[in-house]
């Protein structure tokens, strides 16, 4: 089965290899958010053809303007199949400190989707009136991938209305109990959600990191959700993951 990982940090990983158990196979969509992670990244990818894509960003919670230029070159050579993570962390008094960098960045990389027609990955932390507030910038672009979405179901559904071809992914908040990421998993139209672990971050209790393997029982608790076969769940999932990043 194909268990496609929308989203994860392949650079913070001690090691990283596709799942190769028997014929399961994990592509995974990948940020990278300085230069020096760009170029790591990279080289992984050159490993394993076809089953990195690569995403290039200025993340919300280091939103310093000097790794555009990192950003912009990977998108003038045609590296980078994606823009982000971008968006806005407003969690803590440090991260809210920070959002006026946080708005001069995301303006550049939203600019640069639409210039460039790349899909955008988004982080949103207590920040979703800033997206709508953009909603019709966003609506203009190839796509938009929510990472690991915190909003609800109602709220994803009203930003499809405003014309944003936007996809929704969950990870490990699924099996953490997170009630909004729940209904959602169970409740959004199937042709918009995807599955992400965004290992090595996003532990439960107990863990000191999040294992790539754990994408399996992500899609696992999507299929109880939804009262599916897990290999049902998975080919559907991985034509969304194609439509996501422009695969198709």
């Amino acid at each position: 089965m194909i268990f496609a990982d929308a989203h994860l940090h392949i650079t913070d990983l001690a090691f990283w290899r596709p799942l190769s158990d028997g014929q399961d196979i994990s592509p995974v969509c990948s940020c990278a958010h300085s230069e020096d992670e760009w170029n790591r990244l990279l080289r992984v990818a050159e490993n394993y053809p076809g089953l990195v894509l690569r995403s290039a960003g200025v993340h919300p919670q280091n939103p310093d303007k000097k790794h555009m230029a990192f950003v912009l070159g990977a998108l003038e050579k045609n590296e980078a199949d994606a823009i982000g993570e971008t968006g806005f962390d407003l969690y803590s008094d440090e991260f809210s400190s920070r959002v006026k960098e946080q708005e001069e960045v995301w303006a550049l990389q939203l600019e640069a989707a639409q210039r460039y027609e790349k899909p955008m990955v988004i982080h949103c932390r207590r920040a979703l009136d800033r997206i709508f507030r953009d909603a019709k910038k966003l609506a203009k672009l190839k796509s938009v991938v929510f990472h690991s979405f915190a909003g609800s179901d109602t709220e994803a559904l009203s930003l499809i209305k405003r014309g944003v071809n936007a996809h929704f992914s969950f990870g490990k908040p699924l099996l953490n109990g997170n009630k909004r990421a729940l209904r959602c998993a169970a409740h959004l139209p199937f042709d918009l959600l995807l599955a992400e672990t965004d290992a090595p971050w996003q532990t439960l209790k107990g863990e000191t990191a999040t294992d790539p393997a754990d994408i399996k029982k992500v899609y696992e608790k999507i299929a109880s959700l939804r009262g599916e076969n897990p290999a049902a769940v998975c080919e559907r999932l991985y034509k969304n993951f194609k439509n996501a990043y422009g695969l198709v």
